[in-house]
């Protein structure tokens, strides 16, 4: 996961799987206040199937910084 941000502690990040499974990547953490997110993270989705739809959901929950999602990939 790459995005670009200027307080990554506002950062939330979930992934879903295409049974509707989600999973926090990441939890907002106020006293992060280092710029950007450039991470790997592994996660345990068990038995779901790697074909179907997965969605990245990235949110922000504070209005004073900016930000972009720069590009994300999955790997199975």
């Amino acid at each position: 996961v790459s995005i670009t941000h200027t307080y990554r502690g506002d950062i939330a990040i979930k992934l879903s799987a295409p049974d509707g499974t989600t999973k926090t990547l990441k939890n907002i953490s106020g006293s992060d206040s280092t710029d950007n997110v450039n991470a790997t993270y592994t996660v345990d989705f068990g038995s779901a199937s790697a074909s179907g739809t997965w969605t990245l959901n990235v949110s922000d929950n504070y209005n004073q910084d900016t930000g972009q999602l720069n590009n994300w990939k999955l790997v199975f």
